[in-house]
């Protein structure tokens, strides 16, 4: 056999002889093939239970934001529909002035014609939201005629009242606070 003088060593080669050895192979193939599947089955497996999981922490999220967005809506509205109370009534013959403090309301439309705002004194539940808002009585700092943080009996301001709408459900809840004048005085 001559030797070529760039090639310094033999090529590789796999060569099995032998009928016992060739079905010795194709087994060894045929097992590798099996593992393989497994693997990316398992792989598979992992990523759909992973996109699964953000799929469902994304559904979570959503109804949350949506239920949040319908309790700041009836929040809203309740704070709305009391500035409309206000705004028909006289503050201190059948307005906010002569409304219990701490005492929780709900606002309701009469059957007027057109219909008017009225409070009434209990809370509402609509489609598992409960609302109320409840007015407090705020007390103004002489020297600078600001609302004081905490209620003063002797600064007390009998045209300004605090109102706090709350919505709850669930475990939840949203809270709005405002304060309202007497701006017809």
């Amino acid at each position: 056999m001559a030797i070529n003088k760039t090639q310094k060593h033999a090529p590789y080669r796999n060569e099995v002889s032998g009928a016992g050895s060739k079905l010795k192979t194709q087994k060894f193939i045929k097992g590798i093939s099996i593992i393989e599947i497994l693997i990316v089955i398992a792989i598979i497996a992992i990523a759909l239970t992973s996109l699964l999981g953000v799929v469902a922490f994304s559904l979570k999220a959503s109804i949350s934001i949506k239920e949040t967005t319908k309790a700041n809506t009836l929040a809203q509205e309740t704070i709305e529909a009391v500035r409309n109370f206000r705004d028909g009534t006289t503050w201190d013959t059948d307005g906010l002035g002569t409304l219990t403090t701490d005492i929780a309301y709900y606002p309701k439309k009469s059957d007027d014609t057109p219909p008017k705002w009225t409070l009434i004194q209990a809370t509402e539940t609509i489609n598992g939201f409960t609302r109320k808002i409840v007015f407090e009585k705020v007390s103004r700092d002489p020297t600078t005629d600001d609302i004081e943080d905490t209620y003063n009996s002797d600064h007390d301001d009998p045209n300004t009242r605090e109102a706090i709408a709350t919505v709850f459900w669930k475990d939840k809840k949203v809270e709005i606070v405002t304060y309202f004048t007497n701006w017809r005085q």
